[in-house]
Parts: structure tokens; sequence; C-alpha cells
């Protein structure tokens, strides 16, 4: 009998809704002749460690149940995991990571999905960031980020994203983008090519994974892939006032590919150094984590994960 697992945050959501769909979920897997076991979060930044946990106690399937946050940290316990896949249920409001699984947005339906599927090893993005307590790192999946991104979901923190509905979400965007002056901040680039570090100057810097983050950002980065051996970075030239409204009007006019302020590089790696006026915020999967210096990079072979061929 195969063995799941269950992660949801109970404190995420509306907590009558999230166990109705975890219920319904597990029943649905038992009736798979699936040994599914729930595991509710115990506190903010514990789930990496149940997950890892779990994984050592024989779990061949660990199930992140909610939005790209969750996955996010569950990701943390399932790096070097050989043993146990990562599954993905859409409870949030944007999945972009289940999306690009082509996953259905029916939670029930999208545990089924994943039963029919053989884990694939990919690699998995590797972030190293500051923080007052000094430096630290994470993984990441669906993106991670340096400029106007971090900072909007440095915003969410205070508005209390869980609270938010998509066009509030929408709404502060373009007040902060509108209303905020973002510096320049040096991006040292590895090329994928073996050829020598370069140097460029950016008020965006951001590497996706996903074919498309959905919703308004849609169109803004597209064509990336989780199984892809080098980092799609996307850069954004100052001035801020010129390259932003540029790269979404350019994006959705599908002018993209004339756009001068722009770039989408191939690379193995890349740093973001500090802004000259304020700190530059980072995030990674739509956690804020902290600010620059930020380095990021792939990792091959670090996580099996239930996806389609």
């Amino acid at each position: 009998m195969r063995r799941a697992v269950l992660l949801y945050n109970p404190t995420s959501g509306r907590r009558g809704h999230r166990i109705f769909y975890i219920e319904s979920i597990a029943a649905a897997l038992r009736a798979q002749n699936i040994d599914v076991h729930v595991l509710p979060t115990e506190a903010p930044g514990t789930a990496g460690r149940q997950v890892a946990e779990a994984c050592v106690g024989g779990a061949e399937i660990v199930f992140a149940c909610g939005g790209d946050g969750t996955v996010h940290e569950a990701l943390q316990g399932m790096v070097w995991q050989t043993r146990t896949a990562l599954g993905v249920i859409p409870l949030g409001t944007a999945n972009a990571l289940a999306r690009h699984l082509q996953l259905s947005l029916d939670p029930v339906q999208a545990a089924l999905q994943q039963l029919k599927r053989e884990p694939q090893t990919i690699p998995v993005g590797q972030i190293t960031y500051q923080t007052p307590q000094g430096e630290h790192s994470r993984y990441f999946l669906v993106m991670a980020g340096a400029g106007p991104d971090g900072a909007l979901v440095y915003k969410m923190l205070t508005a209390g994203k869980q609270r938010l509905g998509r066009f509030s979400y929408y709404l502060r965007a373009a007040r902060l983008f509108s209303g905020t002056r973002f510096g320049p901040f040096p991006v040292q680039i590895t090329p994928q090519n073996g050829t020598e570090p370069t140097q460029l100057e950016a008020v965006s810097a951001m590497a996706v994974r996903v074919g498309d983050l959905g919703g308004l950002f849609s169109p803004l980065v597209r064509g990336a892939s989780l199984e892809h051996p080098h980092l799609r970075l996307t850069l954004a030239a100052p001035p801020a006032s010129l390259s932003l409204p540029a790269w979404f009007a350019l994006s959705w006019s599908r002018l993209h590919r004339w756009n001068p302020h722009v770039r989408t590089l191939e690379v193995e790696s890349f740093t973001c150094g500090s802004g000259k006026a304020s700190p530059v915020q980072v995030q990674a999967d739509g956690e804020w984590l902290g600010h620059t210096p930020m380095t990021v990079r792939l990792i091959p072979n670090a996580l099996r994960l239930l996806m389609p061929r």
C-alpha cells in the first residue's frame, strides 16, 4: 500500500473550508487504497522539519495542500529526499505551480490526477540573502527576485495577504509601482555558456521557473521550465519610471521582443548587490525573505516531483 501525507496550514484560508477539502482529499485517496496521514503544520516555519520527518518515516508522496507559499515551505524538507515525491494540491489564490503542472483546480481531482504520474527528478533553485540575523539560504520552485516584486511581497506582510482578494492585491501593486522610486542595483551574471561573469545595472531581477505566473503578471515572463538546467533571468534596466510601465504595456501588447528596457538571459547564477538609497527587498515563491546581497543558482537533480512528462 502506498503511503501519502497531506500537509496543510490550519491557520490559512477559511478554517472550515480548508478542513472540508483536506477530509475530502483524504477520503478520495483512501478509496484508491492509499494509506493517508493528515499533517497540519505546527507553527510558522515548521513545515520543512515536519516534511523531512515524514520522508524519513516512509512517506512515498507528500502533498503540499495550499498555495505556492505552502509548497515553498514543504520544499525546504523535500530536497535530496530520494524516496519521496512532492505533490501539489491547489488551495491558494495564484496556484502558479499547480497551473504549470497542468493540474485541475479541483483539489480532489488534482490529488487523483497525480496518482497516475511518475516522479521526475528536477533541479531546485537556491537563494542566499541577508536578514538582520545574518545570511540565510532557502530553496524555491516558482520564482525568486529582487526589486519591485520583493517590495510588493514585503508590503503584503502588513496588509495580511491571506485576507486580500486578487483585485485588492492588484490595486496595491499598482499603487506601489506608481508611487515608489525603485533605485538601481548591480547584478553580476554568470552566463550559461561558460564565458566570464558580467555586471549590469537593474531595477528588477527575476528568475522564473514556470511558464506563466498567471493573472495580471501572466505575460511578463513566459517559456520557463522546471526541467531546464539553467536559470531564465529577466532584468529591467533603470530608470524604473520608464522600464516598469514599458514592461507591462509591451508584454500585454505582445510586443515584448522589441522592448529595449527589459532583457531575458539564460544564466548559471546571478548575484544582486545592495541599492544606493534603500535596501532592495528579496522574495522567493511569493514569500518575503530579506534583502540583498542575494545570490541565486540551481541545484541539479535535487527534487522528485509528480509532474506530466
